[in-house]
């Protein structure tokens, strides 16, 4: 795909909350990605920010890993920080609830599958004068894509939801729309063929698998799903049972403390071959009632 530069790319297709998930499937199955506008209500971004301010404080900027890639992929003006169940009463509370991000993650890994669960949740915050991060393909974590047909399924899908504006001056996360369908997974586009997913507070661009040239602070939430056969990059074993047994059973399997399922029915992540929720004898609360604007 070549693009001159007379020739003005279309813009992310942006839908409602209140959309029907046939509809951003559409959408996503021809782009590769979706902005769901008012995803998070203005209070919930409001409550989040608030919770993860004093643990954002305390986190230094910069690669907290050796790898070569992770340094790549995380400045030295980039906060990223995980942590969030701790972290954030209205992050395991309401977020891994989320009726749509579980519509769309269940659409996408239950038939063929079974269960999914959070791979990582994580602050991104990008200080002013931060490099442009590099094009890549988050699902480049699995060593084996390579060797995948063209037609296997999706192994990845991103939520990544504004916490303050995101803007073209100011970093917006750049998508190149259809190259999740390419011929050849390893072509890189040209920066000319990428466009920016420019949000308010509260929106989500969703997709399958950051430069900031303002003076201003720019935080997002980014949740990455996937089949829960795979290993997360973050581990929740040391999250206090106290917190743990305040969340539903949808948000403790999330963060792997339940036994999942495949697709035969077979259980996974089990305790002396038991379900872990009952060997463990867990604890948890009532799941809160589906958001109106969820639709099915």
């Amino acid at each position: 795909m070549t693009v001159s530069s007379h020739e003005k790319l279309p813009s992310a297709q942006a839908v409602e909350s209140t959309t029907p998930i046939d509809d951003i499937f559409q959408i996503m199955n021809e782009d590769g990605g979706v902005i769901i506008k008012n995803f998070l209500t203005p209070e919930l971004v409001n409550s989040i920010n608030k919770e993860v301010d004093p643990y954002l404080a305390q986190h230094a900027a910069g690669p907290s890993h050796t790898s070569e890639i992770y340094k790549l992929t995380v400045g030295t003006k980039t906060k990223h920080m995980g942590n969030l169940t701790v972290a954030s009463k209205s992050f395991r509370d309401e977020v891994l609830n989320h009726p749509t991000m579980h519509a769309i993650s269940e659409r996408l890994f239950c038939a063929q599958f079974g269960d999914y669960w959070v791979n990582r949740a994580a602050i991104l915050e990008v200080f002013p004068g931060e490099k442009a991060q590099g094009l890549h393909r988050d699902d480049s974590l699995y060593p084996w894509k390579a060797f995948l047909a063209k037609v296997s399924p999706e192994l990845m899908i991103n939520f990544f939801i504004a916490l303050t504006e995101f803007r073209e001056e100011n970093g917006a996360t750049r998508l190149v729309l259809g190259s999740h369908s390419w011929e050849d997974p390893n072509e890189y586009p040209s920066p000319e063929q990428t466009i920016p997913a420019e949000m308010q507070a509260g929106d989500a661009v969703v997709y399958v698998a950051r430069q900031n040239r303002s003076q201003e602070i720019r935080r997002g939430l980014s949740i990455s799903m996937h089949p829960a056969h795979f290993t997360p990059m973050e581990s929740h074993v040391d999250v206090p049972r106290s917190i743990i047994e305040t969340m539903t059973p949808l948000a403790q399997k999330m963060i792997g403390w339940r036994t999942w399922n495949t697709n035969h029915g077979v259980p996974v992540w089990t305790v002396r071959e038991g379900r872990m929720e009952d060997e463990l004898k867990l604890k948890s609360s009532e799941p809160p009632e589906k958001a109106e604007a969820a639709v099915f």
